[in-house]
């Protein structure tokens, strides 16, 4: 009887260990899986803050280098696509010439919480420059080729630096005005002789054109235009800056006259101070402007050109006027 009690109580001890072990296993697994889920909802937060955090940082960066340049440039919308600490936006901007938006460009940028993490392999511009050949042009012995948008097929703007030898190959589209409907709203970038104050601007060029942006003259390193000999003993000349490379600043409001050159210090100075993806570029520019001064002011701004609108019949009036250098032919769109 006392070996039946023995077994008996073996059994049941056993069972009991058995039990346990499973009640311990089965508290295991659920404080795993409850850990598991916070940090799971931890992790997705934090990538969430982070991710947004650093979208709102590349997104800041972009929209303060778009108040520098893309003459008569606007944004029209945006698409944000967030990922495991990185993610990509994309913008699209419109032309507006006259008041008639037409697409211009479309743009990718990609983002990521720790820069040397990228997963992404997509960016940049979608509608680039297309460069063709102009039989005239090539004619006449330009050195460049004329610069169209590849979204629109639009021409896209050329400027000339004051006092850069060009060897004489500098454009003027004013006579292609005559050939087009007079009714057509036409964009156009005026190179000046010289460099000017943006009073002096205002006022020397005919009331009748809209004076919509300004292009600063934000080189440090004019050196980098002067003729060179090439690899095979032939002298090259500069070539004139496409749209995309200046800097300068305009008016959102076409029937304001508040534009000013403060637009352009405000923008420079929240540049610096960000240090985003165009560090570089905001403080070259800012310590060219300022010289040895603790920062620019506004006398320091000098206009180097000027973006106008108005129909082709009233840009024809800029012919033979003595401040101009070179015009160039932009976006040309209809009335209605």
């Amino acid at each position: 009887m006392n070996g039946q009690h023995k077994e008996s109580d073996s059994v049941n001890i056993s069972k009991m260990v058995r039990k346990a072990k499973r009640t311990t296993t089965i508290r295991t697994v659920l404080i795993s899986l409850l850990v598991s889920l916070i940090a799971f909802f931890g992790v997705m937060l934090g990538n969430q803050y982070l991710t947004s955090w650093s979208y709102s940082r590349a997104n800041h960066s972009e929209q303060i280098m778009n108040l520098i340049s893309g003459p008569d440039e606007k944004q029209a919308g945006q698409v944000n696509y967030n990922g495991f600490l990185n993610g990509s936006f994309q913008y699209y901007t419109v032309k507006v010439i006259e008041g008639v938006p037409i697409p211009w460009a479309d743009k990718k940028i990609n983002y990521q919480v720790f820069p040397f993490i990228n997963f992404l392999s997509f960016g940049g511009d979608t509608s680039p420059s297309v460069s063709l050949q102009d039989e005239n042009m090539k004619k006449q012995g330009y050195e460049y080729t004329r610069s169209y948008n590849g979204l629109n097929g639009q021409r896209e703007m050329l400027f000339y630096i004051p006092q850069v030898n060009y060897n004489d190959k500098v454009l003027n589209d004013l006579p292609l005005l005559q050939k087009m409907d007079q009714d057509k709203l036409v964009e156009m970038a005026v190179s000046l002789d010289k460099d000017y104050s943006l009073n002096e601007v205002k006022q020397l060029l005919p009331p009748e054109l809209t004076q919509t942006w300004y292009w600063v003259d934000t080189y440090d390193n004019k050196a980098f235009y002067d003729p060179y000999i090439d690899g095979n003993g032939n002298k090259s000349y500069a070539s004139p800056d496409p749209e995309g490379w200046v800097k300068g600043f305009g008016n959102s409001d076409p029937d304001s006259n508040e534009v000013s050159e403060k637009t352009f210090l405000e923008a420079l100075e929240q540049g610096v101070q960000l240090k985003g993806q165009y560090q570089y570029d905001f403080n070259r520019i800012y310590n060219y402007l300022k010289k040895d001064k603790s920062k620019p002011e506004e006398s320091d701004i000098r206009i180097l050109g000027v973006v106008v609108t108005g129909t082709a019949k009233e840009l024809q009036v800029l012919s033979g006027q003595p401040y101009v250098r070179g015009v160039t032919l932009g976006a040309v769109v209809d009335k209605f």
